[in-house]
C-alpha cells in the first residue's frame, strides 16, 4: 500500500497488516465486488479512496438507463460537530447493481448524483478529536432513504449514537472492536467493516430493520488481560449477525459459552515479534449472514504462550493466524469449531512445516474422476495442523515409473489424463522457502506413493505431521531426543494403519543416523536417539520413510527440521521480500483541500541506440488525431501545476531534440517558468511526482503545437487555494489556452474558485481524473472548463489507422455543485456532467516522456488535457473555446468513441459510464479528427 502497509487477501476477505509502528486499524468496504482497504489513520489526509482499492469491480449485467437526482448527506459527530474526513457508503437497496459507491466525506458533507430509488447510507468517522469527549470513532447510518426527482437530504446525527463496551468473566481491558454492516438486496449488497482501538471511544448509531432490501449487522471484539495478570489471557468475542442495529451496545459475555485455547508461539530466532490475528469464519456466507468483521492483530514476542477465551455461537468457526515479523512469508492459519467448555492447545510453527494434501482451493487436493486426475494448490502444515503457504518448487507425477506430469508446486490447479485400470503413482515435490521469518523447514523433498484404479475417489495419500521433544525455540537438547509422528491420509481416503516406519536424522545433511523407531498404534510412531553432548549449535535434518497396510508410502526429507543444542535460538540473515515494479501514479492521493496530479508513470525502459523511446511518439499523435505537422507560432499554452520542476527545461530540450523539433528555451523566449504569482523567483520547493507531471505536460504541448510558446506556472503547493491563484496568473498571462492535469474531490469550495478558471479569450482544459465512473472531480466539474476524458489508443488497419475506446480508469461523473450549462443537453445528470471531449490516457497505450533524465511511458488523463489545450492553440480559435459549447456542435470533426466502459459501480448501459454513439460521459463528444471541433 502507499503507506508501506500490506493487505493479504484471504478466503474470508482482506486482512490488513500494518507496517511497524503504524496504526493497526483499517476500514474495509466492499462495493460492486471490489474491496477498498484504508488505513484508518489516513482518512483525514485523503480526498479519494482510489489508491486503496483492490482489483477490479465485478462485471455487471446491463441496467435500464435512469434519471439521476442529488443525494445530500450531512454527518454530525457525537460531540455535535461536523464529521471530519470520513468514509461514506451509499447503496441502492432495490438493486445494488443500479448504484453503489464509497467515497470520502469532507467537512461533514457529501453530495452524489444517483438514480432515483431506495437507498441506505453509512458513514465511518475515525478518531474524531473532541475537547470534551477525547478520541471518538463513530459509525452512523440511516437504513432507508428515498431519492426522487427532487433529490433527498440525509442528516446522520452522532449525538444519538451509543458507546460500545464488553463485560467478561475475568477482568479485561478493551483492545479493539469492529462492526460489519451489510446492506443491499437479498442477492447483492455493499458492506463496511470499521471500528476502534483501545485509546478511542467507539459509538454506533442504532438502526431499525430494513423496509427495503436486507440489513445485516455483527460485532467482533478483543479484550486483553490487565497488565497485572500473572498469565496473559484474552477474550475473542463474536456477536452474531442480526437484522437491525441494537440501541444497547453494551455486551455481556456468558462464561458458560466460552471455549479455551492455549497457544504457544515458537521461533528459531533468539526473539521474534509475532503478529497474531483472530477471525470468525462463516462457512456459507450470504447477504443475510455475511462474513464478520476482522480485527487488527496483536503483537507478541516469540517464544511465548497465551490463553484465549473464545465466545461460542452456532455457525461460527474460529480462525487464528500467526504472522512472524509482520512479513507475508511464514504465515500460518488454523480453523476450528469452538465448543463451549472445551480446552485445547495449539503450537504455532512447532515441528515440521512441510507440504501436505491440505488446500483451501477446492474440496479435494488430489482426486480421481474416472481416468482423470484433478489437482489443486498445495499448502504447508505444521505439527499442529496450522496451514500456510511457505514453499514452492517442482512437482512431478509418475505412472508405473514413467513421468506424466511436471509443474511448479504453489497454487497450481491441473487435470491429468490417466491410464485405465489400476496403476502405481508417485507424487513427488522438491520445495523450499527463502528464510523470511524463519529458517526452519527450509527445504523439503517429499514423495507420496499410492495405487489408484479407474473410479471416483481421493488419492490414498499417506503423509505425516511430526514434532520433536524440543523447547519453544524448536531446539532439541543434547541427550535423549525423540520425534513423534502422526500418520494421516488425505481427507476422504481410507485410514489404513501404519505397517512400516523408519526415521533418520542428520547433523550435516549428508550423514544419516537411524533412530530407534517404534510403531505405537495404527497412526502413531516414535523415533528416539541420543544427541551428543558436544554437538555444535545448529540445525538438524530428518528423513521419514513409512508405509501403510494398503501400500501407500511416504518418503520425506526435511532440511533445517529443528535446531539442535541452541536453547536460546540462533541469529541468521533473513532475505528481504522481492518487489515487483509496475505503472503507478506519480502523485499520491491528495487530502481534503488539496489536488493530486493525474500522471501515471510506467517503469523505465532501456532505449536502444538509434531507436525512438517506447511509447507513442509525436508522429503517432499527429497521425492519430489528423493534425498539421507545424503551427502555433505567436501563441502561448500555459501549464499550471504545483511545486517546482527543476529539470523542466532540460527535459523539454531532450524531448524536442529526439523528435526533431527546434529548441524551446528561456534564452530564445519560447519557454518561461514562473511561480504562482507570475514572478520568475522565488520558485516553490520541488516534488518528484509533480515534476513528472510537468515534464509530461510541457512535452505534450511541444508534440501537438510545436511552434507554440510554453508558460509553466508553478503553484506554491498543491492546495486548492494555491492552484487557483496560479490559475489566475495563467489565464491573465496572455496565453490562449491553459492546461490543468490535476484535480481533487469536489466540495463546497468548488464554486468559490470557479472565477479563476474563466477569462475572455482563454480556453481552459482540465483532466477528468483516473477514477473511473464516480463523483465528478474538481476542476473538471466546473462549467467554465473543458473537461477532458481518457481513451485507449491503438494502431489499427482501418481507414483511420487507429482505434480508440473509453479507458477503463478515465473519470466521468455528475457534479454535486456546478449547475448544468445550457449547452450541455444530456438528461441523466441534473447538474454538470464530465467529460466534454477525450484523448489518449491509458498508460498501456501511453506516450513517451523524458522525465528527470530518463525516458518513460506515461498515461492518465494528464496526457489528454495538454493535448486538447495545445490543439486549441494550434487551431487559433481560443476566443470561441472559453467553455466546451463549440465542441457539442461539431460532432462531424470528432471521432465518435463507441466502445469501452469506465464503470466502477453499475450504471448499466447508461452513457454516464459507457462509450456509445453520440455523447457519453467517459469520452464526451469524442476525440479530435483534425482541428474542426476546436
Amino acid at each position: 500500500m502507499p503507506t508501506g502497509d500490506h493487505v493479504v487477501m484471504t478466503r474470508t476477505g482482506p486482512r490488513f497488516e500494518p507496517a511497524p509502528g503504524h496504526d493497526r486499524m483499517a476500514f474495509i468496504s466492499q462495493v460492486n465486488g471490489q474491496y477498498t482497504v484504508v488505513p484508518a489513520a489516513e482518512l483525514g489526509r485523503l480526498s479519494s479512496l482510489d489508491t486503496y482499492r483492490i482489483g477490479q469491480a465485478e462485471p455487471r449485467p446491463p441496467q435500464a438507463e435512469s434519471q439521476m437526482s442529488l443525494l445530500r448527506i450531512n454527518a454530525i459527530t457525537h460531540g455535535g460537530k461536523k464529521a471530519p474526513a470520513s468514509e461514506v457508503i451509499v447503496v441502492n437497496t432495490d438493486n445494488p447493481a443500479a448504484a453503489a459507491l464509497d467515497a470520502i466525506m469532507i467537512n461533514g458533507e457529501a453530495r452524489f448524483q444517483v438514480p432515483n430509488g431506495h437507498y441506505s447510507v453509512a458513514v465511518a468517522a475515525y478518531q474524531v478529536e473532541d475537547a470534551d469527549h477525547g478520541k471518538e470513532t463513530e459509525f452512523l447510518t440511516q437504513t432507508d432513504v428515498t431519492v426522487s426527482n427532487g433529490g433527498a437530504t440525509v442528516t446522520l446525527d452522532g449525538r444519538r449514537a451509543h458507546p460500545v463496551s464488553f463485560q467478561t468473566p475475568l477482568p479485561s481491558e478493551f483492545d479493539a472492536a469492529t462492526i460489519a454492516w451489510t446492506r443491499g438486496s437479498a442477492t447483492k449488497a455493499a458492506s463496511l467493516q470499521m471500528g476502534a482501538l483501545s485509546d478511542t471511544k467507539f459509538y454506533v448509531s442504532d438502526a431499525p430493520k430494513a423496509k427495503t432490501g436486507v440489513l445485516s449487522f455483527s460485532v467482533t471484539a478483543r479484550q486483553l488481560s490487565p497488565a497485572s495478570a500473572a498469565t496473559p489471557y484474552s477474550y475473542f468475542i463474536g456477536i452474531p449477525t442480526v437484522d437491525h442495529i441494537p440501541v444497547n451496545q453494551a455486551y455481556r459475555i456468558d462464561p458458560a459459552n466460552l471455549s479455551t485455547v492455549d497457544s504457544t508461539y515458537t521461533t528459531d530466532l533468539p526473539g521474534q515479534p509475532v503478529r497474531a490475528y483472530d477471525f470468525w469464519d462463516i462457512p456459507h456466507p450470504s447477504v443475510r449472514n455475511p462474513p464478520m468483521s476482522s480485527l487488527p492483530g496483536v503483537v507478541a514476542q516469540a517464544p511465548s504462550s497465551e490463553r484465549h477465551y473464545l465466545s461460542v455461537a452456532p455457525g461460527m468457526y474460529y480462525g487464528g493466524v500467526m504472522n512472524p515479523n509482520g512479513e507475508l512469508g511464514g504465515t500460518l492459519e488454523r480453523l476450528l469449531i469452538p465448543k463451549a467448555g472445551e480446552h485445547r492447545t495449539l503450537s504455532w510453527r512447532g515441528g515440521l512445516t512441510v507440504p501436505a494434501p491440505s488446500t483451501y482451493d477446492g474440496p479435494c487436493f488430489l482426486c480421481r474422476e474416472g481416468d482423470v486426475l484433478h489437482g489443486v494448490g498445495m499448502m504447508d502444515t505444521d505439527a499442529s495442523g496450522d496451514v500456510g503457504q511457505w514453499t514452492d518448487g517442482t512437482t512431478t507425477i509418475t505412472q508405473d515409473g514413467t513421468q506424466i506430469y511436471e509443474n511448479t508446486t504453489m497454487g497450481v490447479e491441473f487435470t491429468q489424463d490417466l491410464a485405465s485400470g489400476k496403476h502405481r503413482y508417485q507424487y513427488t515435490m522438491d520445495t523450499s522457502h527463502d528464510g523470511e521469518g524463519t529458517n526452519l523447514s527450509t527445504h523439503s523433498r517429499i514423495s507420496w506413493g499410492f495405487d489408484s484404479a479407474t473410479g471416483f475417489s481421493p488419492a490414498p495419500i499417506l503423509y505425516a505431521s511430526a514434532a520433536f521433544n524440543a523447547n519453544a525455540h524448536n531446539s532439541v537438547a543434547p541427550g535423549e531426543a525423540s520425534l513423534s509422528l502422526t500418520a494421516r491420509h488425505q481427507a476422504g481416503s481410507p485410514d489404513s494403519p501404519l505397517k512400516k516406519v523408519a526415521i533418520s536424522i542428520s547433523y550435516d545433511g549428508k550423514t544419516w543416523i537411524p533412530t530407534t523407531t517404534s510403531i505405537q498404534d495404527a497412526t502413531h510412531a516414535k523415533g528416539t536417539w541420543t544427541v551428543p553432548a558436544d554437538i555444535k549449535p545448529g540445525y538438524l535434518s530428518v528423513r521419514i520413510e513409512a508405509e501403510d497396510a494398503q501400500g501407500s508410502t511416504l518418503d520425506e526429507a526435511v532440511e533445517h527440521a529443528a535446531l539442535v543444542n541452541a536453547p536460546d535460538g540462533l541469529d541468521y540473515p533473513q532475505t528481504p521480500p522481492p518487489t515487483a515494479p509496475g505503472a503507478k501514479a506519480a502523485c499520491a492521493d491528495a487530502p481534503a483541500g488539496h489536488a493530486q496530479c493525474f500522471a501515471i508513470k510506467a517503469p523505465r525502459t532501456a532505449r536502444k541506440a538509434g531507436q525512438l523511446p517506447d511509447g507513442l511518439a509525436r508522429t503517432d499523435l499527429v497521425s492519430a488525431y489528423k493534425l498539421p505537422q507545424t503551427g502555433g507560432a505567436g501563441r502561448t499554452v500555459a501549464v499550471v501545476a504545483a511545486f517546482d520542476d527543476p529539470t523542466a527545461e532540460a527535459d523539454l530540450a531532450e524531448y524536442r531534440k529526439t523528435y526533431g523539433l527546434p529548441p524551446c528555451t528561456t534564452e530564445n523566449g519560447c519557454f518561461k517558468k514562473v511561480n504562482g504569482a507570475g514572478k520568475p523567483a522565488p520558485l516553490p520547493g520541488s516534488d518528484e511526482g509533480w515534476s513528472s507531471e510537468m515534464a509530461l505536460d510541457i512535452e505534450m504541448v511541444s508534440a501537438i503545437c510545436p511552434d507554440c510558446k510554453i508558460l509553466l506556472v508553478e503553484a506554491d503547493d498543491d492546495t486548492a487555494a494555491a492552484l487557483a491563484a496560479a490559475e489566475r496568473t495563467a489565464t491573465n498571462s496572455g496565453a490562449v489556452a491553459v492546461s490543468n492535469s490535476w484535480g481533487g474531490t469536489e466540495d463546497s469550495t468548488a464554486p468559490y474558485y470557479a472565477p479563476a478558471f474563466s477569462h475572455p479569450g482563454v480556453a481552459v482544459t482540465a483532466s477528468s481524473g483516473n477514477r473511473g465512473f464516480r463523483q465528478a472531480m474538481w476542476p473538471a466539474s466546473l462549467s467554465e472548463v473543458i473537461a477532458v476524458g481518457g481513451t485507449t489508443l491503438s494502431k489499427d488497419t482501418n481507414a483511420r489507422g487507429w482505434t480508440e475506446s473509453a479507458w477503463a480508469k478515465g473519470s466521468s461523473g455528475c457534479s454535486g455543485y456546478s449547475r448544468k450549462p445550457a449547452w450541455q443537453k444530456d438528461t441523466h445528470c441534473r447538474m454538470r456532467t464530465a467529460s466534454d471531449i477525450a484523448a489518449v490516457g491509458d498508460p498501456a497505450t501511453g506516450v513517451a516522456v523524458y522525465d528527470q533524465g530518463e525516458w518513460s511511458v506515461f498515461g492518465g488523463t494528464s496526457v489528454a488535457a495538454p493535448i486538447i489545450a495545445s490543439m486549441i492553440a494550434l487551431a487559433g480559435n481560443s476566443a470561441a473555446m472559453t467553455n466546451a459549447r463549440r465542441i457539442y456542435s461539431r460532432s462531424s470533426a470528432l471521432f465518435d468513441v463507441t466502445t469501452g466502459s469506465n464503470a466502477n459501480w453499475d450504471c448499466g448501459g447508461d452513457y454516464l459510464c459507457n462509450a456509445r454513439k453520440g455523447y457519453d460521459a467517459p469520452t464526451g463528444m469524442g476525440t479530435p479528427n483534425g482541428l474542426g471541433a476546436l
